[in-house]
């Protein structure tokens, strides 16, 4: 719970008026400590909040990235074995569903065409054989089994022909060389074909999908699966967009246990998605339900992420302020944060503690 401190705003009121000797304090001050002139105080705006403990549930927090869903990702590998003869696309580029990606030059291209030149002339001498026996059989000339024996036989012939034809066709040739081409629109992510490189048949090429719709992708460990389930609501944030907490449903859970991580897989679909998301930024999913436990509740804006750790600005005078490191920092459901490190009836500064974070860094030594 907050309460604010409103017996501080009262002593800087009082000291906004001790006059000019306040506007320079003249003794030296601790490491990690600033204090400002009443016009300073004027300037920041600051707002105050007494810390008290109370009891809270701590949601857990999941790792997780931001990735295309699996049915709108395409890994496109090759499917001949040769050399790469050009590469058509850098990642970020959109493509349609057709285009070319990659160019290879294969041995397989050529074997492919002989054999269907061989089937294309077996097939056209088994027609020829067929309707050379129909002819004969109008006139009496032969029996009825050996017109069906070469109709059987360019039955297979003709299959032969097609099959080689579909295989031609399959590998998409331009020359002498085999085109990848896209399967499905979309962006390209990944080009993992170099120029000149020698491939084999399966070999990854091209990574695409849809960054339309995107997902995070997150493991819950398996102590903690009761909390989770299809359609649930969740928030997620983003290290690319700090401040911003963006709600989230559980889409999709795993089937199956993974032994490596003790975890099951995840995914949530984002409810909302800023601009300038991008698949394989970091993400942490906030689930609610965890342990219950005593912290010290804080708005938001009163906790400052300041290198790899977190800290508050505690009052130790109506216009001189403390950097106070706090731990185990968890924003809540109601976008306020938990913490720990801080004692009852302490004050500290919430609304304006941007302001005097910028003070304390610039003053910091390098």
């Amino acid at each position: 719970m907050i309460r604010r401190h409103l017996p501080f705003v009262l002593l800087i009121a009082a000291a906004c008026g001790k006059g000019p000797e306040a506007e320079a304090p003249a003794r030296a001050l601790p490491a990690g400590t600033v204090e400002y002139t009443p016009a300073q105080m004027a300037q920041a705006k600051l707002g105050f909040d007494t810390v008290r403990i109370a009891s809270t549930t701590i949601p857990i927090a999941l790792p997780g990235t931001l990735d295309t869903p699996d049915p709108e990702t395409a890994h496109v590998g090759s499917i001949v074995s040769g050399r790469i003869d050009q590469v058509m696309v850098l990642p970020g580029d959109r493509v349609r569903a057709g285009q070319p990606l990659v160019k290879i030059h294969s041995h397989e291209l050529a074997t492919a065409r002989r054999d269907l030149e061989s089937a294309e002339a077996a097939s056209a001498a088994a027609k020829a054989a067929l309707d050379r026996s129909t002819r004969l059989l109008a006139a009496g000339a032969v029996a009825r089994e050996e017109v069906e024996q070469r109709n059987a036989v360019y039955r297979a012939a003709e299959g032969e022909r097609q099959r080689a034809a579909e295989l031609v066709s399959h590998l998409r040739p331009d020359g002498d060389e085999v085109v990848i081409v896209a399967p499905r629109a979309g962006v390209v992510f990944t080009v993992d074909a170099k120029l000149g490189e020698a491939v084999l048949e399966g070999a990854s090429l091209v990574e695409l999908g849809d960054d339309a719709a995107l997902w995070v992708t997150a493991w819950v460990p398996e102590a903690s699966l009761g909390l989770v389930s299809t359609a649930k609501q969740v928030r997620v944030t983003l290290a690319a967009f700090p401040g911003d907490t963006l709600p989230g449903r559980v889409v999709r859970t795993g089937g199956r246990l993974d032994a490596a991580r003790r975890a099951v897989d995840i995914r949530v679909a984002l409810e909302r998605r800023p601009a300038g998301l991008r698949p394989g930024m970091f993400a942490l999913v906030h689930i609610a339900g965890g342990q219950r436990v005593e912290r010290a509740i804080l708005p938001a804006e009163a906790v400052q992420r300041v290198g790899d750790g977190v800290e508050v600005y505690v009052v130790d005078a109506p216009n001189r302020f403390r950097r106070f490191p706090v731990t185990d920092a968890v924003l809540l459901g109601d976008g306020r944060v938990a913490v720990l490190g801080l004692k009852p009836g302490m004050v500290v500064v919430g609304r304006g503690a941007y302001f005097v974070r910028s003070s304390l860094d610039a003053e910091a030594p390098e």
